[in-house]
């Protein structure tokens, strides 16, 4: 550790950007435990401590102040272009194109080193995405585009993608919809273009000589090329656990160099020309490969490696790791926040610190096979084989421990059998690449060539496939866990931090393992020190992933209004941890089930809900849990009202509700349902109406009244201003009476806010609290509308819409509502919004 500084400078350097980026303190708390932790070493190791100390902590200090400044350079551009930027303006800008991703319809340029002209001003930019029809453009030119600004969308619901952050993290700042193109320059990038032609042609060899499918995978796993690469192919190895191998990382690039080298070693090449020529090797199937950030890390621990064998000195993999991080860091403060970034550095730390724990384990073996000259031939051979795959398991095992809790962070859930199904893959990729980079080469020369080396390639594919679809079909083979508490993760990187020195602390104390010799055998005896470090790192380990995967807070009610865009959603939790859903669809969000309302439940740990409401058969109310129940998603009961209008929506969903395994259960008013302390009672419509046609599916949306503890919400779906005064003046006016109820302290507005639902009868009764709308962006039929937002404002409620606010979740505070949302990541309560205040 003491000779680790690099690792100490670029740990300070990242507390640096964390202190500056979230405002806290605690990065700075991280920062003086490691000087503590380093002095105490240093003290027990150096001759002269005091002296080290002093200089050490005086550079970390120092790269912890060159991390904050760096981060608010670059924070302070961003905030820049953003308070001048608004959406739909007409910009120009110029950039070096990166990257280039060509789609069905249109192509992805990405820009770098950009300067944009807006206001009549220049300004200094990093990266733009931009859309273009054009195809002719090629990497390494200089573009000129003018278009249409649009910014990244940050995530809108729990659980969904924040493409802000995804695309800011890798300092690509907005999407531009190109209007008019220019190629400024093609000069100075013969060698880039060079690599483009050669990854082209390499692409088309795959595509010629093998499967769709398996040309996808192939250009994906080889070129870093995903234009071919197949949403379910794609879907299937991440499920599985093994959607690492689809990234460019250390494998490829030791295969690329040390293939390199080894040839030249095989010719006789001079050692310094065989180190310059694969280190050259690497960064040019990184360039070509687009340089993404695993990559960029395993081609600079390569050439420190190859840079250690010149000097003559002892590689030291941590070492390397701060050094690419430091590196990265430094070019682009935000990686932080990047998920490639995390799993990338996360996967290599588990390796080295997998290594040196098990480096006693290799060393007791090694000295027991010594020893034993009883197996021979094909024994020994398959010994040394299984102890490698045992290696490949171990591997596996401390990444997915390194990692967890990432991938529960970001994905909220693993799979169960990702270690032997690595297991079984891991073994075989070297051979995988190796065929594949092989035939790739060859079929572009000689197309026979490249059909029969790409055949076992194919092959191999097919076998990947099938024993990920195997290891998914077996019981419990995801676990769904939800996203946990921020906290969760650093206790339990704390917890295995302690495990590790715990590891290394006694396998220090228990020395060389000591020799027991009697006459009848000689064998190396293990000290009970490692044996007591080895249960103890076990029973660590279990209690670090038993906090991780099962803590999680009790349930508490809430309504989560979720943004679905031109449609309803709303999610309602009780105490008793049961889950209810009201509506589900969207028309202007395509497959807003996969993309919204899924990932919100994955988010939160739900695996089955209890009662999925549905007000009326509109797409924009059921299109996402159609998508649900087609994926098999457990929905226990789907309650919809008798008196639903009769037509082929509604009774596709009934058939496929019932086909999912749903108990369907019809509606009628005066019906109740729920728990203990939440139950809902419905009002409308009547059982005995018997309208077909889609004119009649608003008015006869199911209309049910929730109740919890002193608690009341209302949801009214699409019906319309007639529908509002008969409930009205019927069922609710004396619901509310029976039960003492003054005011409704939630309402869904009706029909997304139309003027011509929300009638004034209605919101006079219900007098409610808190109103929420539902509707998208730019809409077309104008929701909400201005004179129903009046007359929700007259009935002294406030309102609150998710076309500005994304998810809404609201909860009973005592006397008061607790209101949280999405999009500005706020909690208020009502007594502090002025009255009449709209935050929409």
């Amino acid at each position: 550790m003491t000779d680790r500084v690099i690792c100490c400078l670029t740990f300070s350097l990242l507390m640096g950007i964390l202190a500056e980026k979230y405002g806290s303190l605690w990065p700075a708390g991280g920062l003086l435990a490691l000087l503590l932790y380093t002095g105490l070493v240093i003290v027990r190791c150096q001759e002269h401590p005091w002296r080290v100390i002093l200089i050490r902590s005086a550079a970390c200090v120092l790269m912890f102040c060159f991390g904050l400044s760096r981060f608010q350079e670059e924070q302070s551009l961003r905030d820049r272009l953003e308070g001048v930027l608004k959406e739909g303006d007409r910009l120009t800008v110029q950039g070096e194109v990166s990257r280039k991703e060509e789609k069905q319809e249109q192509c992805l340029y990405y820009l770098t080193d950009t300067r944009i002209l807006a206001d009549g001003r220049i300004y200094p930019g990093s990266g733009i995405l931009v859309y273009s029809s054009e195809r002719h453009i090629q990497r390494g030119d200089i573009l000129k585009v003018t278009g249409e600004y649009e910014p990244f969308q940050t995530a809108l619901n729990e659980g969904n993608f924040n493409e802000k952050q995804y695309y800011q993290s890798r300092k690509t700042e907005f999407r531009l919809y190109a209007q008019q193109e220019m190629v400024v320059s093609k000069e100075g990038r013969e060698f880039i273009r060079v690599l483009e032609k050669i990854r082209r042609k390499l692409r088309e060899t795959y595509q010629r000589c093998m499967s769709e499918k398996n040309a996808g995978l192939m250009a994906d796993m080889t070129l870093g090329d995903k234009s071919l690469l197949e949403p379910e192919s794609r879907d299937l190895y991440q499920a599985a656990g093994i959607g690492h191998i689809l990234a460019i990382s250390g494998l490829h690039v030791s295969l690329a160099g040390m293939g390199v080298y080894r040839l030249l070693q095989k010719c006789s090449c001079p050692f310094t020309v065989r180190i310059l020529l694969s280190a050259g090797a690497v960064c040019s199937f990184a360039t070509m490969s687009g340089m993404e950030i695993s990559t960029f890390r395993a081609v600079c621990m390569f050439c420190l490696s190859l840079t250690a064998r010149i000097l003559g000195c002892s590689y030291d993999s941590l070492t390397a790791l701060g050094v690419s991080g430091a590196l990265q860091l430094w070019e682009n403060p935000f990686l932080p926040d990047n998920t490639g970034f995390l799993f990338s550095y996360g996967a290599v730390l588990g390796v080295t610190a997998a290594a040196r724990i098990l480096r006693k384990d290799r060393e007791q073996e090694n000295r027991k096979e010594k020893t034993d000259e009883t197996r021979k031939g094909f024994f020994r051979k398959a010994g040394k084989l299984l102890k490698q795959w045992k290696d490949t398991i171990s591997m596996s095992f401390y990444i997915q421990l390194a990692t967890l809790p990432l991938s529960l962070y970001f994905y909220y859930e693993i799979s169960c059998y990702s270690i032997l199904v690595n297991g079984c893959v891991l073994p075989f990729l070297g051979l995988l690449l190796g065929l594949g980079f092989l035939g790739a080469a060859a079929g572009s020369i000689f197309p026979a060539v490249g059909n029969v080396i790409l055949g076992p390639v194919g092959w191999m594919l097919t076998g990947n496939e099938i024993i990920c679809r195997s290891a998914l079909n077996l019981p419990g083979a995801v676990f769904l866990a939800g996203k946990p508490d921020i906290r969760l993760v650093f206790a339990y990187y704390g917890i295995l931090g302690l495990v590790w020195y715990l590891c290394h602390f006694s396998s220090k104390l228990s020395g060389r393992p000591f020799k027991h010799t009697d006459n009848s055998s000689s064998e190396s005896v293990q000290s009970p020190w490692y044996r007591v470090g080895k249960i103890a790192a076990g029973a660590g380990i279990t209690a670090a992933l038993g906090m991780l995967l099962f803590l999680r807070e009790g349930p508490q009610f809430e309504i989560a209004v979720l943004d679905v865009g031109q449609g309803d959603g709303i999610f309602i939790q009780t105490e008793e941890g049961e889950h209810f859903f009201v509506d589900g669809g969207s028309s202007d969000v395509k497959q807003v089930g996969t993309r919204r309302i899924l990932p919100f439940l994955k988010s939160r740990g739900i695996t089955s809900v209890r009662g999925w409401i549905v007000s009326h058969a509109d797409a924009d109310h059921i299109s996402g849990l159609k998508e649900l129940l087609e994926k098999g998603y457990r929905v226990e009961y789907l309650i919809a009202a008798r008196g639903m209008a009769e037509d082929e929506n509604a009774e596709s969903l009934l058939e496929l509700a019932k086909k999912a395994g749903c108990q369907v259960v019809l509606a009628v008013p005066g019906m109740k349902f729920g728990t203990e302390n939440t139950k809902f009672t419905v009002f409308h419509p009547e059982p005995d109406v018997h309208k077909r046609g889609k004119e009649d599916r608003n008015g006869n949306s199911l209309v049910v009244a929730l109740e919890h503890q002193g608690f009341t919400g209302m949801f009214t779906g699409d019906i319309g201003a007639e529908q509002e005064q008969q409930i009205a003046r019927q069922q609710v006016k004396t619901w509310m009476k029976e039960r003492g109820i003054n005011h409704v302290d939630f309402y869904k507005s009706s029909h997304h806010g139309s003027n011509g639902s929300n009638s004034r009868e209605l919101l006079e009764i219900f007098s409610p609290k808190v109103t929420t709308v539902s509707c998208g962006k730019g809409n077309s039929y104008g929701h909400p509308g201005r004179e129903a937002l009046e007359r929700i404002r007259e009935a002294g409620s406030r309102i609150f819409c998710t076309m500005e606010k994304g998810q809404i979740t609201l909860w009973p505070k005592g006397d008061e509502i607790a209101v949280r949302f999405m999009t500005d990541d706020r909690t208020v309560q009502l007594p502090e919004i002025e009255k009449g205040a709209e935050l929409w």
